[in-house]
């Protein structure tokens, strides 16, 4: 995850990606082409939902952050009712709290089905990277909370390589560990009533690929059935940065070139609006006639920005929420 705004490397990365990307045709569609809806299964819309950013580790900004949304209470308890939670992914990585914000998160999407609300979280490029294993975002205080949990394979061939220090988390998260098979359970892109969500964005390269079958292929990658799937390939880099985890087109590229784009991508899954996250920003910002928000303001404290969340009503009325 990297600040948008300036004419920084990234921004430069992004402009020569995007221009040679929509120059191929690669995400242009034809003229008089019709794009496909794709026909992946829709949550119906939620009279109220709350969207959420990354939470990197970091437990008190995820308390904060569900309490400004209205579905924990000050002991953590579930007072949403109905409420739908969409959190945006990156729940791990760059902060000490690993393990804490994984249960916290599992604990409320217990509690939210109990009460006929519900929290969906989605995969980011940081859960991405504990399941290669790749400990390059890791905080080193994050790693001694794993060491304690039972029947972790330590000497599969992948983990023993690594640190010792390092094998529990590694063991935990990988493919076929205990809590990436939780992991697994989460979508790479969610779509509740006319919203899509994903941690980077749908390129139209993807929406034509499809929703379920992303998430099928992920899903089966996290239980350790397959290798790793094509649409989570790429790097903090800026390398592969087409994939739902990792694209920031939709947060960074200048408007109106990535407007057509994103209509495209709108068309084929026949949705109104687009959620991202992954390229921290100010404060939420709408582009494109707030047809896509951009909602990693930078909640943790890793980056130390205001606490802000986005809220959705009767899946019309868009409004981003602060703490101030």
């Amino acid at each position: 995850m990297v600040v948008a705004g300036g004419a920084g490397p990234l921004n430069a990365f992004v402009l020569r990606r995007f221009a040679a990307l929509a120059i191929g045709g690669a995400l242009v569609v034809g003229a008089g082409a019709r794009p496909a809806v794709d026909a992946g299964a829709r949550i119906p819309p939620a009279q109220r939902l709350v969207a959420i950013g990354d939470l990197h580790a970091d437990l008190d900004a995820a308390r904060r952050a569900f309490r400004l949304a209205g579905a924990t209470d000050e002991r953590d308890a579930w007072i949403g009712g109905a409420l739908v939670v969409v959190q945006m992914g990156d729940l791990i990585g760059r902060g000490s709290d690993d393990r804490d914000v994984l249960d916290f998160v599992l604990d409320l999407q217990a509690g939210a089905k109990a009460a006929a609300g519900a929290v969906h979280v989605l995969l980011g490029n940081h859960e991405v990277f504990a399941a290669r294993p790749d400990h390059r975002w890791v905080h080193p205080d994050a790693f001694a909370a794993f060491r304690t949990m039972a029947g972790l394979n330590l000497r599969h061939p992948r983990i023993a390589i690594l640190p010792a220090g390092e094998r529990a988390r590694a063991a935990a998260l990988m493919p076929g560990g205990p809590y990436a098979k939780q992991l697994a359970a989460f979508p790479a892109v969610l779509r509740v009533g006319d919203t899509v969500f994903a941690h980077g964005g749908v390129l139209p390269l993807w929406a034509r690929y499809g929703i379920d079958r992303i998430n099928r292929e992920v899903r089966d990658w996290l239980t350790g059935r397959t290798d790793e799937p094509a649409s989570t390939l790429g790097l903090d880099d800026g390398s592969g940065d087409d994939g739902v985890m990792w694209s920031r087109h939709f947060a960074a590229a200048p408007e109106p070139q990535v407007c057509a784009v994103l209509e495209e991508s709108l068309a084929i899954l026949g949705a109104r609006r687009m959620v991202v996250a992954h390229t921290v920003q100010p404060s939420i910002t709408a582009r494109c006639q707030e047809q896509v928000w951009a909602i990693d303001v930078g909640i943790s404290r890793y980056y130390g920005g205001e606490l802000q969340v986005l809220e959705i009503l009767d899946d019309r009325r868009v409004t981003p929420l602060s703490s101030r």
